[in-house]
């Protein structure tokens, strides 16, 4: 099973928190937005993707795994955790946020939260992700930059998500939330607006 963080295991709800591609669970974005659910009274849980497990163990960077074997080594992580039945709310961070979809069923979740979701590769823009949404009914928020290269095409057309889903854009953010250099100082903002529409949606 994948190793992971637990942090405030006397939370009233668990808040899974699965990173992106490119960094861990340790990221000053990742830990600045535990710190915001655990004082929103929640658990929360960073799980290490198996990749990453070996980036820790190694010191080299590498490509992420195939989506299956992400989800299987979430899934065995929740089908532990969760047999104490505490309220489950799933949080991924671009390529974390494709893999709870994928579980968020299977695992009862109450909510589903989308850092910056993956709509459409910038190298490929004709691969579309969109579909993917419609994987599960639980009522999720997507929080997207409106500078995101992943989201390009949506901002071009109007496209309607599943009524299960809202979309919140943060302006001036790139994927990973952050302003312009020009205007570095707005990433703070921006944050505390993304940390602040995620509390509004908590259940």
């Amino acid at each position: 099973m994948t190793g992971y963080q637990q942090q405030h295991t006397e939370g009233t709800f668990r808040v899974v928190f699965l990173h992106g591609s490119g960094a861990g669970p340790d990221t000053p974005f990742m830990n600045f937005f535990a710190e915001q659910f655990i004082a929103s009274g929640a658990e929360v849980v960073r799980p290490d993707f198996p990749y990453w497990q070996q980036v820790r163990e190694t010191g080299k960077k590498r490509p992420p795994n195939k989506m299956p074997v992400l989800v299987e080594s979430i899934d065995q992580l929740l089908s532990v955790l969760q047999q104490d039945g505490k309220p489950l709310v799933l949080m991924g961070k671009s390529l974390g946020s494709r893999v709870m979809l994928r579980l968020a069923d299977k695992h009862n979740a109450s909510a589903l939260i989308a850092l910056g979701f993956p709509f459409y590769p910038p190298q490929k823009p004709e691969n579309s992700r969109l579909q993917e949404l419609s994987m599960t009914s639980v009522r999720g928020l997507i929080l997207q930059g409106t500078r995101d290269p992943f989201s390009k095409p949506l901002q071009a057309a109007k496209v309607e998500l599943p009524a299960n889903w809202q979309l919140q854009w943060l302006e001036g953010a790139d994927h990973g939330f952050s302003a312009t250099r020009a205007k570095a100082t707005d990433t703070a903002r921006i944050w505390q607006q993304a940390a602040t529409a995620i509390k509004e949606f908590f259940p």
